[in-house]
């Protein structure tokens, strides 16, 4: 650990946003109250939820920090003038699976056509971005594509949830690009359905950045239940997809489709103009990926101390 370094060390500065937190803590005469009149059993409930809760903010802050160490990479000898932020809609309706996808839900769908164009393209950096009912830079900026197809993988399984807000989503999503001379594309995974926000209003604002948002609709038109809602029918909304594709020059790739993937990879590959970047060199193995890891679990697990009965 004597070798860790770290690719935007300013990052750090945000861990001083525990301080105020400590501080409110140990002297709120709110939080006294609180565990004055709270029975002990919804006091360690809630204390637990709590810490896990930091510690998520923490491994966020880290991650964002882009923190390296250990044996060296080779990085590739020509690199793309191209940046991609992965936009993915976490909602509960990306849990469905559809008829036409088998066993995949639409979240599993579109993280395989994303993972397969990123495998394809390891000259290219890549971010992450997820949403549910609000929109978090998940991976920052990085040329390690191995671990950003970790953090799909783990996307692809543990991180949906309630609330859908693709504008707060677009959002996250353009500002984790970096000041540069490359092209600037939004990948948004979703079925296009939105409980809240504007996405008009998103796609508007990249368009005045010049920032390209390609679409890759997910779900059925005709609809499906929601696991555990089944009143509830979710169908995709193409419309909002194609529009917010057409309005940036961007594509439009219908998820359901065999070549998708190829569809993407062909589509990325004719927007970045590739450069040689001076030869092959060793630099230190980006970790990020791991506080992004923890970051998921103790973010679940803040959750999931808050549930259980109550006690009689």
């Amino acid at each position: 650990m004597s070798g860790i370094m770290f690719d935007y060390p300013l990052a750090l500065l945000g861990l001083m946003v525990f301080i105020p937190i400590i501080i409110r803590d140990y002297y709120s005469p709110r939080e006294k109250y609180k565990r004055t009149i709270l029975p002990k059993h919804l006091r360690l409930r809630l204390g637990a939820s709590r810490i896990f809760f930091r510690i998520f903010l923490a491994c966020i802050i880290v991650a964002m920090a882009g923190p390296r160490w250990g044996m060296g990479q080779t990085a590739n000898e020509y690199r793309r003038l191209l940046d991609v932020v992965i936009a993915i809609d976490v909602s509960r309706s990306m849990e469905i699976r559809d008829e036409h996808n088998g066993e995949l839900s639409r979240l599993e769908r579109g993280m395989a056509i994303v993972a397969e164009a990123v495998t394809a393209m390891p000259e290219t950096r890549f971010a992450a971005a997820i949403s549910r009912n609000r929109g978090i830079v998940a991976v920052p900026l990085t040329w390690d594509s191995g671990a950003i197809l970790a953090f799909l993988e783990a996307a692809g399984s543990s991180l949906t949830g309630r609330g859908t807000n693709l504008e707060s989503l677009v959002d996250a999503a353009a500002g984790a690009f970096q000041p540069s001379h490359h092209r600037r594309v939004i990948l948004l995974v979703s079925d296009g359905e939105a409980l809240s926000g504007s996405l008009r209003a998103a796609v508007e604002r990249c368009r005045r950045d010049d920032i390209i948002v390609t679409a890759i609709a997910v779900g059925s038109d005709e609809g499906a239940p929601v696991i555990g809602q089944e009143e509830i029918i979710s169908c995709r909304d193409p419309a909002a997809m194609q529009m917010a594709a057409g309005q940036t020059g961007g594509l439009y790739i219908d998820g359901n489709n065999e070549d998708a993937a190829r569809a993407l990879t062909s589509h990325l590959r004719s927007l970045g103009i590739e450069s040689k970047t001076g030869g092959a060199r060793k630099e230190p193995q980006a970790r990020w990926f791991i506080f992004t890891l923890l970051a998921i679990i103790t973010f679940a697990a803040s959750k999931i101390s808050l549930l259980g009965r109550q006690k009689q």
